[in-house]
């Protein structure tokens, strides 16, 4: 096939993974206030009355509030527990910012000391359900930063890819002009 037409195609791949990259690196960073609503437990009862679930809020920034609204649950049956944790994970990295068993119906606010992602474990006994809120001051985006690499990885292939192709259809250009010259020769 014609080099010059690979090229071609190189340089549309390089700018989708051009703008692929740019997006995994900057749509993480725009935060805007969420609202996240949760029907718990997130693990269903196996053989007992007992369930932890987890949760993830993304990173908030220092200075903000996290609120953090819990209802619909049997009073006394639900412990909550609210943590600093990494990106990407509910494993506590420090002790909790509030613990509690509820006795009824709450909304906490958390402030925010340090930027960082949050976790909450609610542990519900008797099988109880519960509805948790969470307001806070996040990107929805967070996940694309993983797809970062990706990004790196397509540009950085694209780009070889383009550059080999340049070199290709430059020498098939002259190739063809070579064999043109050579059949209109009397």
């Amino acid at each position: 096939m014609n080099p010059v037409r690979w090229k071609y195609l190189a340089a549309v791949f390089l700018f989708i993974s051009l703008i692929f990259l740019a997006a995994t690196l900057t749509l993480p960073l725009v935060k805007s206030p969420q609202e996240v609503t949760y029907l718990g437990p997130a693990v269903p009862y196996f053989g007992g009355n007992t369930t932890v679930s987890g949760y993830y809020i993304p990173t908030v920034d220092q200075g903000s509030t996290v609120k953090i609204a819990v209802s619909n649950f049997v009073p006394g049956d639900v412990e909550i527990s609210v943590f600093p944790t990494r990106e990407g994970t509910i494993a506590p990295t420090s002790g909790p910012e509030f613990i509690q068993s509820l006795p009824a119906n709450i909304t906490i606010s958390i402030p925010v000391r340090a930027t960082h992602p949050y976790g909450i474990y609610i542990i519900s006994y008797n099988g109880t359900t519960f509805v948790l809120r969470v307001f806070a001051v996040f990107s929805s985006y967070f996940w694309l930063g993983s797809y970062a690499f990706a990004g790196v990885v397509g540009a950085l292939s694209s780009g070889i890819l383009l550059y080999y192709y340049t070199f290709m259809s430059r020498r098939w250009k002259l190739e063809q002009q070579a064999i043109k010259e050579a059949t209109h020769r009397p």
